[in-house]
């Protein structure tokens, strides 16, 4: 197996304060754990998102249809319904000259946490509600970090609006210098981030309860120390079987090719892989692969980056993973257009 630590293209000023950019992915440290494993979550203030009615029937559907048909339209639905629900929270009574951390709004909230379990659908993973103190402790932390116009995980000591839930949320949480609701697809897409941490926390067995806060500019989703206790062997984005183009290239900027998959499990050491192997409609191609390191919302995690190839709709991938060490790994995922 050819391993490679992936550092993609990615423009770094002062600590890490990047325009459309999440900051490196908040770590897992055993003390930031203990911190987590002391939280509680017993105020959820948002209901299960999960959706099992996406609307009236498309005029434009055939009669008859195949079951391949009916898994296409079900994705497809599940998708454009929630990406209905993508617009962006309002920030009001905060300041950052008073450090006052204001609210943000409801419409934010919710529609944060349905980008989050949209993602989590597509891997087939529960979804998660929302935890008003942790909400509280985001808005600090997306406060501290407009007034500083910057984001960092460990807060100087010098920094304006420093206050103890700032600091709790800012090592806790992904954090980018946009609002909440499109901040979810950059975490999704992490490209430049050697771990995909961001991402991995946003899939990962144990996330739930979260937490969001939000300026107009700046976000904080508290994603660390979660009571989630999905049991997944392994979680693959791209995710098997039927994904919207779309979820892999959610935005201009977005592009899964640069980013790259990711293979995440906390039971499986995937990186003691002896062969990895991967085919585009039944014909082997090439790709570079790089550990992502412990911990960052999986105890394992592997990166996969196409090579001389593109991920394109229509195509059908398989990813199979052999070793003496565990049983073997495949799967297949198809790329559709949802538009």
């Amino acid at each position: 197996m050819s391993m490679r630590w992936f550092v993609a293209r990615r423009l770094l000023f002062a600590a890490c304060g990047m325009p459309l950019f999440a900051c490196d992915e908040p770590g897992s440290s055993a003390a930031s754990q203990r911190d987590a494993d002391a939280m509680t979550a017993a105020d959820t203030t948002s209901a299960d998102m999960t959706r099992t009615d996406t609307g009236s029937p498309d005029a434009s559907r055939p009669d008859t249809s195949t079951p391949e048909d009916d898994a296409l339209f079900a994705v497809c639905d599940r998708w454009l319904a929630d990406r209905a629900l993508s617009s962006e929270g309002t920030w009001t009574g905060g300041s950052t000259q008073e450090c006052q951390a204001g609210t943000y709004s409801r419409t934010g909230l919710e529609n944060t946490l349905v980008q989050v379990n949209l993602y989590r659908w597509l891997v087939g993973l529960p979804a998660v509600t929302l935890d008003s103190r942790k909400n509280a402790e985001a808005q600090a932390c997306a406060v501290t970090m407009h007034a500083n116009r910057d984001i960092e995980h460990d807060l100087p000591d010098s920094w304006a609006c420093r206050t103890d839930e700032a600091i709790r949320a800012a090592g806790m949480s992904n954090l980018a210098t946009l609002p909440a609701v499109g901040a979810v697809d950059l975490y999704m897409d992490d490209e430049g981030i050697a771990s995909l941490g961001h991402r991995r926390w946003i899939l990962s067995n144990s996330l739930g309860p979260i937490g969001v806060g939000s300026t107009n500019q700046y976000s904080c989703l508290h994603v660390i120390g979660g009571s989630g206790r999905a049991d997944a062997r392994f979680v693959a984005w791209p995710p098997p079987g039927l994904v919207p183009m779309e979820a892999l290239n959610p935005a201009s900027w977005a592009d899964i090719d640069r980013a790259g998959w990711s293979i995440q499990s906390d039971s499986v050491d995937v990186n003691r892989a002896e062969l990895i192997t991967v085919t585009k409609d039944g014909v082997a191609v090439e790709v570079d692969t790089w550990d992502l390191g412990y911990g960052y919302g999986s105890a394992y995690g592997l990166g996969l980056m196409p090579k001389g190839f593109r991920t394109e709709v229509g195509s059908t991938y398989r990813v199979t993973i052999e070793s003496s060490r565990f049983d073997v790994i495949t799967y297949e995922f198809t790329p559709v257009d949802c538009r």
